[in-house]
């Protein structure tokens, strides 16, 4: 196993995850403009040149579901592997349910279930090339993980005080295929 880089910062918070310095400064040491990133839940100011939003009011190339968007990948971008992946989705299920119903979609009991993370990881891991990365964001440091073949090369803990969630940056590597089917 690999020495896991770690390290805290203090940073307001805000909606748009990449526009937090330490994490927008992460994230610039990772994606370079000419890779093959995807990010299925782009919001505003995503680096990466696979972008996905289901709200069409995103400056996005797709506005699909994301796991519409993680299953049809070869067929949206002729490419069946990638260099990374930004995995940013809603944090909770309010935030699920409040995103769906921005656009006029009911949620689901899927959407607001665990569920909803492991299917779409489940869908993109195997893109992922063996050297690439998953960057993940939320409130835990779960990340793709060791069934998808990823392993944990830096976290970073941004604290945004008071009674804020801190927001938790996990960089995996993939070192792998998946173990799981």
């Amino acid at each position: 196993m690999n020495e896991i880089k770690f390290q805290r910062q203090w940073a307001m918070s805000s909606a748009w995850t990449f526009e937090i310095k330490p994490i927008n400064t992460l994230i610039k040491r990772y994606v370079t403009p000419e890779a093959d990133w995807l990010d299925p839940f782009a919001g505003k100011n995503s680096p990466a040149k696979w972008t996905n939003d289901i709200n069409p009011e995103r400056n996005t190339r797709f506005n699909l579901d994301a796991f519409e968007f993680a299953t049809r990948l070869e067929e949206l971008t002729g490419l069946s592997e990638f260099d990374g992946v930004l995995f940013d989705p809603p944090y909770s299920n309010r935030q699920i349910s409040e995103h769906y119903k921005h656009v006029g979609v009911k949620a689901t009991s899927l959407d607001t279930s665990a569920r909803f993370y492991s299917r779409l990881k489940e869908a993109i891991a195997p893109t992922i090339k063996v050297g690439g990365l998953a960057i993940s964001f939320g409130w835990n440091s779960v990340g793709f993980g060791k069934k998808h073949g990823f392993e944990i090369v830096e976290i970073l803990l941004v604290s945004h005080g008071g009674s804020k969630n801190d927001t938790i940056v996990t960089v995996e590597r993939k070192v792998g295929k998946n173990f799981r089917g």
